[in-house]
């Protein structure tokens, strides 16, 4: 078992296109709480939405298809 990257959203050890569209899905800005159950799992800073704060998270830890990324990635 890896340590798996939080922007990881589809558990597969690499942050690539399907998380992005998966994050992309999900950002609503700042103060907008997502209605997904599942996008709650992209608010990376804990405050409740899914804004550019989070998708620079996401970007950070971007490692391409196949390629595990680095699980300390959000800083």
């Amino acid at each position: 078992m890896f340590d798996r990257p939080m922007a990881d959203g589809d558990f597969d050890g690499d942050v690539d296109l399907v998380d992005f569209g998966r994050v992309s899905r999900c950002l609503a800005g700042p103060r907008t709480t997502p209605s997904a159950p599942a996008c709650r799992a992209f608010d990376f800073d804990g405050d409740r939405d899914v804004d550019a704060a989070d998708f620079a998270v996401y970007q950070n830890c971007v490692s391409g298809a196949g390629v595990l990324a680095d699980p300390n990635c959000a800083g």
